[in-house]
């Protein structure tokens, strides 16, 4: 029996190694497939790999965004989709830099779209699918608005914004950096035309919006139980934020009134970003097609949002705002939006300046009154960054030869909004110090600003280079002149004009050299032997750049 027992032991012992490969390989098989079985009866489909899909969005839109991706997390089981709220200011810049900012992007506005394009990101769609909608609104504290007729009488724009609108005190969300301001200056301009309004005209209207110009920042700029920003009667915000302002404050309701013009809405636009690919970029258009169904327009309509045909949330029945469909109003061609945008800048003295400083090591020369040539560029830049508007941008580079391994220039602030950084740019002005040995590379420094401002143009705001320096170029190592001339003259684009201003400190300045460059790009020289003398240059060539007519001088 023993023997018996034996028998089969030793008979499969002398078979071939494939064949026991082969057995083996067939029990590994029928576990799985009675896994896969199981798996497969019990509603769980197997994940060799989970794919995380990052998506940024607008913080207006994101809370609701998250909430759909929780709703719908069955119907793409290997997939976990991730929110994430950023300003779309700061989600373009990233995309421009080349960032790897996420898989897909919902900002509020095609603005960001087409924004995030002309500063160099150009593979970003120039369009989106709206996955839902708000108009742009005036929204009218309830003093104004009783006194102005309502509810009897519907609030108009023509007497809010119009040209002969003058005792009302409208507040509007900078237009260079909040689509809803754009919305609100397009406005203005289809009303102007409505008219025939003259261009003087036109331009004091813009002046009076511009004294109360404010920046967006945190949620926005509607706070629940405090008074609208900047003592304000009226402001240009979205339906949405005005509905969710009258929901969360029971006192000092706002009325909105909504355009009798064509004024663009928010028009929400998901995209799937340029760099996303294989699975990642399924999960991404799939992702879209939830973002389209029922669950998805119920969860935007509860946030008080329209959906993307106009069909509106639930409204309280006060006629504060205005319950019935309305047809949802895209952004006009981007040359339109651009030439409004250049109209407003020209008013409100807004400017995104790149600063260069010379601090090569003739800067360490003593001048009239003591301290050195870099003490009164400093002082004078900072005296210059004084008279400009918080909601104004400005960056600042140094240079001299070789500062940065075998680059000349190197940035020691970026460029960003004043409001936010005036204390860094006091740091920043403070750590500056001369290169003794280092001599002026004039022309790598500036072309390589100049790129850099090309690249980050921003309509809405007097774009210029701005170059602070005591000497002519000593880069012998560097770019030539006919090449750098030639080079400044192919990058010139007469519809985003950005000129390169000088300010000459000294006497050892060619003031020839200076012209010749400033004059490719339309922009100005101006020299000074006496320190002081540059805190009122500074002011004169920005409102030099910024006059409309007629009150321009050139």
């Amino acid at each position: 029996m023993e023997a018996d027992r034996r028998a089969p032991t030793r008979a499969l012992s002398r078979r071939s190694p494939v064949v026991l490969l082969s057995a083996a390989l067939a029990v590994l098989l029928a576990g799985w497939a009675a896994v896969s079985y199981v798996r497969a009866d019990r509603g769980t489909p197997t994940c060799f790999e989970q794919v995380r899909l990052r998506v940024v969005a607008a913080p207006v839109i994101a809370p609701a965004l998250d909430r759909v991706a929780r709703a719908n997390a069955g119907n793409q089981p290997c997939v976990s989709v991730e929110v994430q709220a950023r300003p779309s200011a700061a989600v373009t810049r990233e995309l421009a830099e080349g960032g790897d900012v996420a898989d897909a992007w919902l900002p509020e506005s095609t603005f960001w779209l087409r924004r995030a394009r002309a500063a160099g990101a150009f593979e970003v769609p120039a369009v989106g699918s709206s996955v839902a909608s708000t108009p742009v609104v005036l929204a009218v504290n309830d003093r104004l608005a009783r006194r102005s007729g309502w509810p009897a009488k519907a609030l108009t724009w023509k007497s809010l914004v119009g040209t002969r609108a003058r005792t009302v005190q409208v507040g509007l969300p900078d237009p260079a950096a909040d689509p809803a301001g754009v919305a609100a200056l397009l406005g203005v301009r289809v009303l102007a035309d409505d008219n025939r309004d003259s261009a003087a005209t036109v331009a004091a209207t813009l002046r009076r919006l511009a004294a109360r110009t404010f920046s967006p920042e945190g949620d926005g700029p509607l706070t629940p139980g405090r008074d609208l920003p900047g003592r304000v009667d009226v402001i240009a915000v979205s339906e949405q934020a005005v509905l969710e302002h009258n929901a969360l404050t029971p006192s000092g309701k706002l009325v909105a009134a909504y355009p009798e013009i064509a004024v663009p809405w928010l028009d929400l636009p998901y995209v799937v970003l340029p760099g996303t690919q294989g699975r990642a970029r399924d999960a991404a258009a799939n992702f879209l097609a939830e973002l389209l169904n029922t669950t998805a327009r119920d969860i935007f309509v509860g946030h008080g949002f329209r959906t993307a045909s106009g069909f509106p949330p639930a409204m309280p029945n006060d006629d504060r705002l205005r319950a019935e469909e309305r047809q949802p109003i895209p952004l006009p061609a981007e040359e339109t939006v651009t030439d409004v945008l250049t109209g407003w800048s020209g008013v409100q003295r807004s400017a995104r300046i790149l600063t260069l400083l010379d601090v090569s090591g003739s800067m360490a020369a003593q001048v009239p009154g003591g301290g050195t040539r870099l003490d009164a560029t400093v002082r004078a830049a900072a005296e210059g960054a004084a008279l400009l508007l918080d909601n104004s941008e400005l960056g600042i580079w140094a240079f001299a030869t070789r500062l940065d391994g075998d680059r000349d220039y190197r940035e020691i602030l970026p460029v960003g909004p004043l409001g936010g950084q005036r204390e860094r740019l006091v740091e920043a002005l403070d750590a500056v110090r001369v290169q003794p040995q280092g001599g002026t590379g004039l022309y790598d420094s500036t072309l390589a600003a100049y790129r850099d401002a090309r690249r980050n143009w921003t309509p809405g705001r007097i774009n210029l280079v701005l170059v602070m320096t005591d000497g002519r170029n000593e880069d012998d190592d560097g770019i030539g002149r006919a090449a750098f001339l030639a080079e400044l003259e192919r990058m010139q684009e007469p519809r985003r004009p950005l000129p390169i201003i000088f300010i000459g400190l000294g006497g050892e300045i060619d003031p020839e050299e200076l012209k010749a460059i400033a004059k490719v790009t339309g922009g100005r020289v101006f020299v000074t032997e006496q320190p002081g003398g540059m805190r009122r240059i500074f002011f004169s060539a920005l409102a030099d750049l910024s006059c409309l007519p007629p009150e321009c001088r050139r």
